[in-house]
């Protein structure tokens, strides 16, 4: 009886000692990375940001709304709304966030009536 009672204490002292060490390793701190000094940790809109502040202008073979430069976005004709629909229905979603700064690089408004449609395409 005697040995049952050492052999489950036995057992018992082993457990306590893997279940200490294995805490004592997770509780060691990971090495910390400091992002670099100009990362502001809104990476989703930094980026953004950082496609906004390069000068180059991005083409999704729409080099004929150049014409549109400087157009108020209230009026244009249904014909000139119709070619920015164009190439607004040929995009990918995940490219109608980078024509929008497209156009806006290149000072061209998008038409009012196409603009909310647009915005819910980045969403």
């Amino acid at each position: 009886m005697i040995y049952i009672i050492l052999g489950i204490t036995g057992l018992l002292i082993i457990v306590a000692l893997f279940t200490y060490l294995s805490r004592r390793k997770n509780d060691t701190p990971e090495e910390i990375i400091a992002p670099p000094a100009e990362c502001c940790g809104a990476h989703a809109i930094c980026e953004k940001g950082l496609k906004k502040a390069d000068s180059r202008i991005e083409y999704f073979e729409d080099e004929e709304l150049d014409q549109f430069k400087q157009i108020p976005a209230d009026s244009y004709s249904d014909d000139q709304i119709d070619a920015f629909r164009e190439v607004l229905y040929t995009l990918r979603t995940e490219e109608v966030a980078d024509w929008l700064l497209s156009l806006e690089k290149r000072e061209i408004q998008l038409p009012d009536i196409l603009r909310q449609e647009a915005i819910d395409m980045c969403q």
